[in-house]
């Protein structure tokens, strides 16, 4: 059996890490944490970046939810668990335990050997590893879900 890809699942994905980010870098959420982080202020921030950086997102983004679709393109996982009883793998909730490991295992090491180099506070580390987390959780979990 084929793959399915529901392009309407990798779309939504697409833009949530600029929802996301919208929000969780305000200066009224993380934000103000965000900016200390890297010695920003608002003035030197301005008006933020201009469209053709948000089309370079927007593709980076729609690479990374086809490749989290590929994470879950398997159509047969559905499989037996401990007491031998069918369990279905296309939940967001499986899709939140992905981006778990895929924030503990990739994420955190990354922004952890750049702080080093980059000689980055923790908090840098912590603002933006929790940001990836909550953006790959919506991604994984809308993209495991709705397949």
């Amino acid at each position: 059996m084929e793959a399915h890809i529901n392009w309407l699942a990798i779309a939504l994905a697409t833009i949530t890490p600029m929802v996301i980010g919208f929000i969780y870098y305000h200066p009224k959420v993380l934000g103000g944490v965000w900016m200390r982080a890297n010695g920003f202020t608002l003035e030197s921030v301005g008006n933020g970046p201009k469209p053709i950086l948000f089309s370079l997102c927007f593709i980076l983004s729609f690479m990374l939810s086809f490749w989290c679709w590929t994470q879950f393109a398997d159509p047969h996982q559905t499989s037996i668990d401990a007491e031998g009883n069918p369990h279905d793998y296309t939940t967001f909730g499986h899709g939140v335990a992905h981006a778990v490991g895929y924030t503990l295992l990739v994420v955190v090491p990354i922004l952890g050997t750049m702080s080093v180099f980059e000689k980055r506070s923790f908090s840098w580390v912590w603002v933006n590893a929790l940001y990836w987390f909550l953006t790959l959780a919506t991604m994984c979990g809308i993209i495991s879900a709705w397949r």
